[in-house]
């Protein structure tokens, strides 16, 4: 059985590169759902009765989410190393 598409998400291509990250979170946040990575950002494909103005939502929140997480990740790992030494 295939799943058909619900929703195809534009994400700049700036910010592809945490989206691989940020399918993992959406994974167990909404199991009903399967989310993909696609050329323009991220499918959707599940339940036809799925409410896409808050899928969107979600998945633009759960990318930018991991893009502040690589932007500082450094910076507390430099905290971490202070506080241990």
């Amino acid at each position: 059985m295939s799943l058909r598409p619900v929703l195809d998400i534009s994400i700049d291509p700036e910010f592809h590169a945490c989206i691989p990250a940020a399918l993992l979170r959406l994974g167990y946040l909404f199991p009903e759902l399967d989310f993909s990575l696609s050329e323009r950002g991220v499918t959707v494909r599940g339940a036809s009765g799925s409410n896409s103005a808050r899928l969107e939502r979600e998945v633009s929140y759960q990318v930018y989410r991991e893009k502040i997480f690589r932007q500082t990740l450094p910076m507390r790992q430099s905290l971490y190393t202070m506080l241990a030494g």
